[in-house]
């Protein structure tokens, strides 16, 4: 009888063991997801170009702009492109995710005001792919401009380089 008990307690020792071991690799992989999607948190000075989507001809020179991904999946931009002049363009404001191991998608509109009145939104898609820590890249960038009863008024494309600002 206590031969028993003892290869019952053993087993249920032996079985509560490798569940600890299973759920400390779980936490471990999440915590290893977590950090992985952090590294995109933080301020970027990235440099735009502007691509004619079918073409592939260049739009207008590079330009500067300021991309600041917080914690949660959200997101605030502002640009330097000159082509909004005499227009003012607003900051975008967005929202980001972690779409794999290196990769983040990310999204944000911005208001386009001529004399306090809105004459457009900027819609701006991108997936980003981290080269290492401290830059990424945007290969693929969708730029959607819409009247403000949101109909579609004209695309274009663009890639990005960004710097982590420190």
């Amino acid at each position: 009888m206590k031969s028993r008990t003892w290869k019952v307690l053993g087993g249920l020792i032996l079985v509560g063991t490798i569940a600890l071991s299973f759920g400390r690799g779980a936490v471990a992989h999440a915590q290893d997801e977590e950090s992985t999607a952090r590294k995109l948190e933080g301020t970027w000075r990235v440099q735009v170009s502007l691509y004619n989507c079918q073409t592939g001809a260049p739009v207008g020179a590079p330009f500067q702009s300021l991309l600041t991904f917080a914690r949660g999946g959200t997101m605030t931009e502002t640009t330097a492109n000159p082509l909004f002049f005499p227009a003012d363009r607003g900051p975008g404001h967005g929202v980001w995710s972690h779409t794999g191991h290196h990769t983040y998608s990310a999204a944000s509109l911005a208001f386009i005001t001529v004399n306090g009145a809105l004459v457009k939104t900027q819609k701006i898609t991108q997936k980003i792919e981290m080269d290492n820590d401290d830059q990424f890249t945007t290969t693929d960038a969708s730029v959607q401009f819409f009247d403000p009863a949101g109909n579609l008024l004209l695309t274009g494309c663009a890639t990005a380089g960004g710097q982590r600002f420190q």
